[in-house]
C-alpha cells in the first residue's frame, strides 16, 4: 500500500485513517469487520493507482474513500469520466 502512497490524496487520507485504527489496539476486536473492510479498500485503491487507467483509479478513490458517495449503488460523485470506465468493462462483439 505504500507504493501508492502520494499517487492520490484520498487513498492517502485513507492509509492515513487505517493506519491510525490499527494502532489502536484497545478495541480492534469489536472494530474488526469495519477495519478489515477498510484495510480491504485501502488495497484496492493502491492496487488501481498502480495498475489500472487513471479514469478508473479516479472513480474508485472517489467513490470508494473520498466519502462523496450516495447510499444506493452506482452513486459516484460528478466530474467523474464514467465512460472511460464503461468503455473500459464493454465486451466487443
Amino acid at each position: 500500500m505504500g507504493l501508492a502512497r502520494g499517487a492520490d490524496h484520498r487513498l492517502d487520507g485513507a492509509i492515513k485513517g487505517m493506519l491510525a485504527e490499527l494502532a489502536e489496539l484497545g478495541s480492534a476486536e469489536v472494530r474488526a469487520r469495519r477495519l478489515a473492510e477498510r484495510m480491504a479498500l485501502v488495497l484496492q485503491g493502491s492496487l488501481l493507482v498502480r495498475w489500472a487507467p487513471p479514469e478508473v483509479a479516479d472513480a474508485f478513490c472517489a467513490s470508494r474513500l473520498g466519502g462523496d458517495w450516495g447510499s444506493a449503488f452506482g452513486t459516484l460523485p460528478f466530474g467523474l469520466n464514467q465512460a472511460a470506465v464503461v468503455d473500459r468493462a464493454r465486451v466487443e462483439v
